[in-house]
This record gives structure tokens, C-alpha cells and sequence, in this order.
């Protein structure tokens, strides 16, 4: 009868699904067991990849660095350089400096002694009652007073001459000192920066062994 018949479809029908997914199953577990190989070398590739990757950053930040500390280096040498012109200037222009003062010092003096000399046969001219044009002092004192002249014109040029030296000394010392100030700091970042660069040297490279991910069940 139709009615007797339909439980056994139904169960036949059971049967065979049960079998297609036990098919299934076997299937999916046998390609998985093949694939197994190629996930775990898809994992070390992955891990030599993040390797690979470390290395060229720290080679990269390395070779910047070396690059960096060179250009410091190349510029403390410049600075130094530069330094040491500095001070041969500045110990050329002192000496300079302390000869001008020396001239200016004995160009005064002697200005001042001659004033005094003039002044003295001034004195005697007046005292004995003659004039200036028919004694031999008279005679002496015009021609201390043209020495007079030559001379204060001699000392006007030096002090402006010593002006102009001393406020070129002044600028040069300022350099100087500027030079000192810019070689020291540079100095100090080069030494900084071969610091560094030793240190990242002995930094080892990060190995990373968390794998980026297994592939997927079916």
C-alpha cells in the first residue's frame, strides 16, 4: 500500500543524506590533511616576510643615520675651521690693536710736551720783554707749533684708525664667540649621534613569531 510505503522513502532518503555527508566530511578532512603542508609554509613566508621587512627598516634607519652623523662631521670640521681663522684674526687684530694704542699713547704724550715746551718759551718771551719776532725762542716756539699741528693731525688719523680697529676687533670677537658657541653644540650632536648609532648597532633585530592566521576549516 502507498501509506506502508512512504516511512521507507523517508528513511532511505535519511540513509543516503547521512552517507553524502559522511562523504562530505571524509572529503573535507582529506583535503584539509593536504593542504596542511601549504598552510604551514604560507606561515613561514609570512614570518621570513615580517623578518625581511624589520631588517630593511633597520638598515634603512641606519644608513640615514650614517648619513646624518656624516654631515654633522663634514660641518664640525667647516665650524672648526672657521674657528681657527677666527682666532688667528682675532689674535692679528689684538696685536694690532695694542700697537695702535702704543702710537696713540706716545702721539699724545708727546703733544703734550711739546704744549708744554711752547708754553714755557711763551713765558720766557714775556718775562724779558720782547717780542716774539727778535728772539731766537720765538723762532723755536712757531716751529713747535707747526710740530704741534703735524702732530695732532698725526694723532686725530691714529685714533680714528684705532676706532675703526677697535670696533672690527669687537665684531670679530663676537664671531669668535658665536663660532665657539655653534662648533660646541655641533660638536655635541655628532658625539650624540655616534652614540645612537653604536647603540642601534648592538639592538638586535625583532624576529616576530605570532603567524598571521592558519587558513580556514570547510
Amino acid at each position: 500500500m502507498a501509506t506502508a510505503e512512504e516511512p521507507n522513502d523517508e528513511d532511505d532518503k535519511l540513509k543516503e543524506i547521512d552517507r553524502e555527508i559522511s562523504d562530505l566530511r571524509s572529503s573535507k578532512k582529506v583535503l584539509f590533511e593536504n593542504m596542511k603542508p601549504f598552510s604551514d609554509e604560507l606561515e613561514k613566508i609570512a614570518q621570513r616576510e615580517r623578518e625581511c621587512i624589520d631588517i630593511r627598516h633597520r638598515l634603512t634607519s641606519e644608513q640615514h643615520d650614517r648619513e646624518r652623523h656624516q654631515q654633522t662631521v663634514q660641518r664640525v670640521i667647516e665650524l672648526e675651521a672657521e674657528l681657527k681663522q677666527a682666532k688667528c684674526e682675532n689674535v692679528k687684530l689684538s696685536d694690532t690693536n695694542r700697537k695702535l694704542k702704543q702710537s696713540l699713547d706716545q702721539a699724545a704724550k708727546y703733544s703734550r710736551a711739546q704744549k708744554r715746551k711752547i708754553a714755557e718759551l711763551e713765558n720766557v718771551a714775556t718775562v724779558s720783554g720782547q717780542s716774539r719776532s727778535e728772539t731766537g725762542d720765538s723762532v723755536a716756539v712757531v716751529k713747535l707749533q707747526k710740530q704741534l699741528g703735524h702732530t695732532m693731525e698725526e694723532l686725530s688719523r691714529t685714533k680714528e684708525e684705532w676706532n675703526k680697529m677697535r670696533q672690527r676687533l669687537s665684531d670679530v670677537q663676537e664671531r669668535l664667540t658665536v663660532a665657539e658657541q655653534v662648533t660646541a653644540a655641533t660638536q655635541q650632536r655628532a658625539l650624540q649621534e655616534s652614540d645612537n648609532s653604536e647603540q642601534l648597532e648592538l639592538t638586535p633585530v625583532h624576529q616576530p613569531t605570532t603567524p598571521t592566521g592558519s587558513l580556514g576549516k570547510f
